[in-house]
């Protein structure tokens, strides 16, 4: 268990960027303008959510929804990828969003359940302090990381112990550890099965195309962490996707190592990575767009080098926004893990993702929307879309103005 005290060490105990460890800890809520209401029940306009389970290797994923507005025509369908944590319900809000901005959001589910990595988990990052005779019992008895209770040593179990942040009682937060622990067990899981992630993610593209609410063959996505690189490997196995965002998302797949599979600082090498990395196929059409915290330490310079250099042999449309001393994780709410929520940034990022789907389908309107489900506000925001409406129209009163005037001007003359 070594590895795992490497790992804790490097995770900040609390973020002043998310508003300190009170906002941090406090319960992910769904704003409320992006309620739905239940398909039975609903009118035109209104918000529906579906369930989207997926069967896939053997294993039914019963956790992904679909969003999208009753009574509006077929729209593109844009998939919502969740974080290292796994689906969750900010992500289903976040589909939600993007249903109310014009589109049909998909939130995607890659991972399966198990008795130490529940639904449930994947939400909650904190709240079960336990002291150093609870830490001991809870790892035993839960064995989060599959080994079994006699192969958990004393010495381990301290270093363990001693390495996580404490509160005031000196305790430590075991729902933490069932967080990421178990999230990144189910991560790798992903990255390790390069094929079957890129086949996971078609199939729920084919089933998306096939809801009447979606657009066929219309289709984008946007993600977080994990989720950005879900985003890009679309692009690497040349799925129909015309547009993609990744939100403070890796640019690159190689999973960490066997060794050290907790500690995110190490990566398989990338001639290791290429011989279980199936051949690429890239989709030269898509538009990408990099939204970047200049502060990530999960995405070095040397892993934007390469990722420039590899889209530019492809020819690929690709925009990256780097914004100032933004962290890893800037674009999840409070309450949500892995938050480092930076307000500005989110909105900066989402609106930027919103103009790169109205670019990439002009023909669909965007609608303004109160918040994403971070909260951040968008009020005042005027769609792409209907703001070049806008200035086309207040061109044309402007011309209408100035004809009825020198109209008017050439009529007193006359009389005059």
């Amino acid at each position: 268990m070594f590895f795992l005290v490497i790992w804790i060490r490097s995770f900040p105990a609390s973020s002043a960027m998310c508003g300190g460890d009170k906002i941090r800890k406090a319960p992910y809520v769904t704003p409320q303008s992006l309620k739905a209401v239940p398909k039975e029940k609903a009118k035109p306009g209104d918000l529906v959510v579906e369930e989207f389970p997926i069967t896939f290797g053997g294993y039914t994923y019963p956790h992904g929804r679909i969003a999208y507005i009753s009574g509006r025509g077929p729209r593109p369908v844009v998939l919502v990828h969740h974080n290292y944590a796994g689906l969750k319900q900010f992500d289903v809000d976040q589909a939600c969003f993007i249903a109310r901005a014009g589109y049909v959001g998909l939130a995607v589910d890659l991972y399966q359940e198990t008795k130490a990595f529940t639904l449930e988990d994947r939400a909650k990052a904190h709240g079960r302090p336990v002291d150093r005779e609870g830490f001991y019992a809870a790892s035993r008895a839960e064995r989060l990381d599959g080994r079994s209770a006699q192969e958990y040593s004393q010495q381990e179990l301290d270093l363990f112990f001693d390495a996580l942040p404490k509160d005031e009682e000196g305790k430590v937060d075991f729902q933490l550890v069932r967080n990421y622990i178990g999230g990144f067990i189910q991560m790798r899981r992903v990255l390790c099965d390069v094929a079957g992630w890129r086949d996971m993610m078609k199939l729920y593209l084919e089933k998306a195309f096939e809801h009447p609410a979606v657009k066929r063959g219309l289709a984008g996505a946007f993600g977080y962490c994990l989720g950005g690189q879900s985003c890009l490997e679309h692009v690497r196995a040349g799925h129909p996707v015309q547009a993609v965002c990744s939100l403070h998302g890796l640019l690159h797949s190689r999973p960490t190592t066997a060794a050290e599979p907790f500690n995110s600082k190490k990566r398989m090498s990338q001639e290791e990575y290429a011989k279980i990395c199936p051949a690429n196929n890239y989709n030269k059409d898509c538009r990408i767009l990099i939204e970047n915290g200049d502060k990530d330490e999960e995405v070095p310079a040397n892993t934007i080098t390469d990722f420039v250099a590899e889209m530019d042999a492809q020819s690929i449309d690709w925009r990256f926004h780097n914004h100032a001393r933004g962290p890893h994780g800037f674009a999840l709410g409070p309450g949500v893990p892995g938050c480092e929520y930076t307000e500005h940034i989110d909105r900066r990022s989402t609106l930027d993702m919103l103009s790169l789907f109205a670019e990439t389908w002009p023909e669909f309107d965007q609608h303004p929307v109160e918040c994403n489900a971070s909260g951040t506000s968008f009020h005042g925001f005027v769609p792409w879309k209907k703001r070049r409406q806008n200035l086309w129209s207040t061109a044309a009163v402007g011309i209408l103005a100035g004809a009825a005037t020198v109209a008017a001007l050439t009529i007193l003359r006359k009389n005059a």
